[in-house]
């Protein structure tokens, strides 16, 4: 007969995995959401946009990781797996209020308005809507 401890552990498992499911049927309808966004703000003819006046500057393959600070990147990595402020805050040591902070910064950074455009950026194409990087 399993002992209390087993029993919380199967259980804990058994919740760990219905909340990566339900955390990847959210990231596939944040993607859809944002393919559907780009398509709604792209022009309705077959021909291609037309190229734009000036030079854009050539961005950087890894262009987030650049622009974050050490301990941005730390919280955005903890972010796009699902973490919560608080489960992120006990990981890296630092309050639920600084976490807030550098999600607050790492949005702003990134040109998004929250976590869940973050995410989906995170794991939807590389390319953004306009080439601005505040």
């Amino acid at each position: 007969m399993p002992d209390k401890e087993e029993c919380c552990q199967q259980v804990l498992t058994c919740h760990v995995r219905a909340l990566r499911r339900d955390v990847n049927e959210v990231i596939k309808l944040l993607k859809i959401l944002v393919d559907e966004r780009r398509s709604e703000d792209a022009p309705f003819t077959s021909a291609p946009a037309p190229a734009p006046e000036r030079e854009p500057e050539p961005e950087p393959v890894n262009s987030r990781r650049e622009v974050l600070t050490d301990r941005e990147t730390q919280v955005f990595q903890l972010l796009v797996t699902g973490m919560s402020n608080h489960q992120i805050g006990r990981r890296l040591g630092i309050t639920e209020r600084t976490v807030k902070n550098k999600l607050h910064t790492i949005y702003r950074k990134i040109g998004v308005s929250g976590r869940a455009e973050a995410i989906a950026q995170h794991f939807g194409t590389p390319d953004r809507h306009d080439g601005s990087s505040d």
